[in-house]
C-alpha cells in the first residue's frame, strides 16, 4: 500500500498560533470555548456557509458565554479541520487555514499575547 501526502495550493500554510496568558485558568477557559464553538457548528445541520446571521443554537450558546465579538463569518472558520493543546500557560493551535481571526479574537479576549507563524518556515518553532 502506498500513502500520497500532498499540500494544495489552497491549504498550505502550515499556520500555527500560540497564546500565552497570565494565567493556566485563562488558556484552559480560552482552549474549550474554541472546542465548544467549533462542536456546536458541526452539530449544525442547518448551518449556511454565507449566512449573515447565527443560527438559534449556536446565537444562544454565545450569548450565554458573553460572547459578542464574532462575526458569522468567522464563526465559519470554526469549521476547518483544526488541532488545539494546552499546556500550562499556553495554547498552541494548528491549522493548514490562513484565517484564524476567530480563533484569536477568542484568545485576545481572554487576555493572551498571541504568536503567528508558519511552521514551513519556522519547523523547529512550530512543534
Amino acid at each position: 500500500m502506498k500513502i500520497w501526502r500532498s499540500h494544495g495550493s489552497e491549504h498550505s500554510m502550515n499556520l500555527v498560533m500560540i497564546g500565552r496568558f497570565k494565567d493556566e485558568f485563562d488558556a484552559e477557559e480560552a482552549k474549550e470555548i474554541i472546542e465548544m464553538i467549533a462542536e456546536h457548528v458541526m452539530k449544525a445541520k442547518d448551518f449556511d456557509y454565507n449566512l449573515d446571521r447565527f443560527p438559534k443554537v449556536l446565537r444562544d450558546f454565545l450569548d450565554a458565554k458573553n460572547i459578542f465579538y464574532l462575526s458569522p463569518h468567522q464563526i465559519v472558520q470554526f469549521f476547518m479541520d483544526f488541532q488545539i493543546e494546552q499546556n500550562g500557560k499556553e495554547v498552541r493551535l494548528t491549522t493548514q487555514e490562513e484565517d484564524l481571526s476567530g480563533m484569536q479574537r477568542i484568545m485576545l479576549h481572554k487576555g493572551a499575547k498571541i504568536e503567528i507563524f508558519s511552521a514551513n518556515d519556522y519547523p523547529s518553532s512550530g512543534k
